[in-house]
């Protein structure tokens, strides 16, 4: 006798797709960096993660390396985005030789650091909460550095390109060094008292201390 199977009957349950995967994992990003905002690294807990996701505890292991893995991804995704962005589309575009004004490029890469949702209190207190970490913390250390290097790396090569175009001498790697520290100072500076400048403010100062150099970009 053939025994009939229900349909469906035998098969593995459905896993979650790509795409339920990377929201899981997008919303325990945005609830660790919630956490470190409100918090400091002292909060940034598998528990106090897991509470504030609304999942369970054993997700973080399932979509990351452990609490330093999240710790990571936090980084990136709350001080790099952005700007890692900007530095794939220039290299993109050097790859497959797209025609681009290197002053479009500079003051693109320039304004990444001076977006809302980038230049923001809430980044700001996830990064004074990273800045501690990174000094004990040889892992987040190590991404800090590629990251920041590849940064450093790409704004010097736009401020070269422009400096050339205009026949200006300049030492693009120092400039590019003394801006992402002025850049990093009026974050500071804005976060501690926000009455002391505009984000219109800090962009200004980041433009004039490039155009002291390289000639007007705006």
């Amino acid at each position: 006798m053939t025994v009939k199977r229900k349909r469906g009957a035998g098969k593995s349950p459905p896993r979650f797709s790509r795409e339920q995967a990377g929201v899981r994992r997008a919303m325990l990003i945005e609830a660790a960096a919630r956490c470190l905002s409100r918090g400091g690294i002292g909060a940034f807990t598998v528990d106090s993660i897991c509470r504030e996701a609304g999942v369970s505890r054993g997700l973080i292991n399932h979509h990351f390396d452990g609490l330093d893995g999240l710790l990571v991804e936090v980084y990136k995704s709350s001080l790099y985005a952005s700007v890692s962005q900007h530095i794939a589309d220039a290299r993109r575009r050097r790859a497959e030789n797209i025609a681009w004004p290197p002053e479009e490029a500079l003051v693109a890469l320039v304004r990444s650091n001076f977006t809302p949702a980038y230049f923001s209190r809430a980044n700001l207190l996830v990064w004074l909460s990273l800045w501690g970490e990174i000094a004990v913390n040889p892992r987040l250390r190590a991404v800090h550095r590629e990251l920041y290097d590849a940064y450093r790396a790409e704004l010097a090569e736009d401020i070269a390109a422009v400096a050339r175009s205009r026949g200006r001498v300049v030492d693009a790697p120092a400039l590019a060094r003394n801006f992402i520290a002025l850049v990093d100072g009026l974050w500071l500076e804005w976060c501690l008292d926000a009455t002391v400048m505009t984000l219109g403010d800090a962009e200004d100062a980041g433009f004039e201390m490039l155009e002291a150099q390289v000639g007007a970009l705006r």
